[in-house]
């Protein structure tokens, strides 16, 4: 790729890694520090960038659903990673699950599971046992294997 005519230099990298930049005016060829060369390189970008116009608008990138640009195959960035049909099933699932529990058990489950409080906090709250706690978990860890 060329630089574009309104940019004062040429810029390359040798095959031994030297940074070497030419002033188009004068011809002069130098080799320069790596910061300096990135610094220049960042130059050239936006001045390319600001000629390419029709893809820009007042220097920001317009994204369009009607075309993709040149170097995308496929419109992958546009396919949501997130699975609808799946949640809203888990979520059926579990509400079929929730209506099949004993009182205590939908309590424990949804002060502990769904909402994340420890089974300490809900023994305190509701004046029963850690240990009776404990053995609902447990009762609801054996159902949902079972149901789910």
């Amino acid at each position: 790729m060329k630089t574009p005519i309104e940019f004062d230099y040429d810029l390359w990298t040798t095959e031994d890694g030297k940074c070497m930049v030419r002033v188009k005016l004068t011809g002069e060829v130098t080799e320069v520090a790596r910061d300096v060369m990135k610094l220049l390189r960042a130059e050239e970008k936006k001045m390319r960038r600001s000629f390419a116009g029709d893809a820009t608008e007042n220097g920001k990138t317009i994204l369009s659903l009607d075309e993709l640009p040149e170097d995308v195959k496929s419109p992958t960035w546009l396919v949501d990673p997130h699975d609808f049909v799946k949640e809203l099933t888990l979520k059926q699932l579990e509400a079929e699950f929730i209506k099949n529990l004993s009182y205590r058990e939908r309590e424990v489950y949804l002060y502990c599971i769904q909402e994340g409080h420890s089974q300490q906090e809900y023994a305190e709250k509701s004046g029963v046992s850690i240990y009776r706690v404990c053995k609902v978990v447990a009762k609801l860890r054996k159902k949902a294997k079972i149901f789910f």
